[in-house]
């Protein structure tokens, strides 16, 4: 008896979203310098000992050391998306043939072109990742697109309402922003990809990207 073989591999959803999750906190870590936060810290405990008074200028400086900081752990985990969308839609679109629309002219070819790609994106790389396809896509046929999902699984755990659960999520969210770029530029596409929330933050889960094609 033969018995058949199969080469897909697929990795828990759980262990998917513990790993983005430790990842977001590696990449925050390596960014945040030792001494900033010790700074803040020390900035913190003198600020109470002297009644709030004090110590202005070495606050204002942590701040910015801080907000430098996150927007190094944005870009690093937005690189990181980059490289795993570029390497994932190499994979997946190996076998896959791009229909080609006879007797359009080059400014019809290319926007059914990138609308193809986009569809691609949503469907496809979409539903390897998280599981589903993207809940909505709009376009104004002129290189710029909104992808809505209305319940990405990666922020499905973050308590609404929270100012700290919202900045934990945005930079949760710089990821899945270089996944989607990663994936247009393996495709020719380049793009800029930024995000948002759906319901101002009250659904952590509904969350919008936006493409605009170079």
């Amino acid at each position: 008896m033969v018995l058949s073989v199969t080469n897909d591999m697929k990795v828990s959803e759980q262990m998917m979203e513990f790993l983005i999750s430790e990842l977001v906190v590696y990449v925050k870590d390596s960014c945040t310098t030792p001494a900033a936060t010790s700074n803040s810290n020390s900035n913190s405990n003198t600020a109470k000992e002297d009644g709030g008074g004090g110590g202005g200028g070495g606050v204002k400086e942590d701040e910015e050391a801080l907000t430098v900081a996150a927007e190094m752990a944005a870009a690093k985990l937005e690189r990181i998306g980059f490289a795993v969308g570029y390497r994932l839609t190499e994979r997946l679109a190996q076998n896959k043939t791009w229909n080609a629309v006879p007797n359009q002219d080059t400014a019809a070819a290319v926007a059914a072109q990138q609308l193809e790609a986009v569809k691609f994106l949503c469907k496809e790389i979409w539903m390897d990742v998280f599981g589903k396809q993207i809940d909505k896509l709009q376009t104004n046929h002129r290189g710029v697109f909104v992808l809505k999902d209305l319940n990405l699984k990666w922020l499905t755990r973050f308590p609404s309402g929270t100012e700290q659960a919202r900045v934990s999520a945005i930079r949760l969210l710089a990821f899945p922003c270089g996944l989607i770029r990663g994936c247009l530029s393996n495709l020719g596409i380049p793009a800029v990809v930024s995000c948002d929330f759906l319901s101002d933050g009250q659904n952590m889960a509904a969350c919008s990207f936006n493409i605009k094609v170079k």
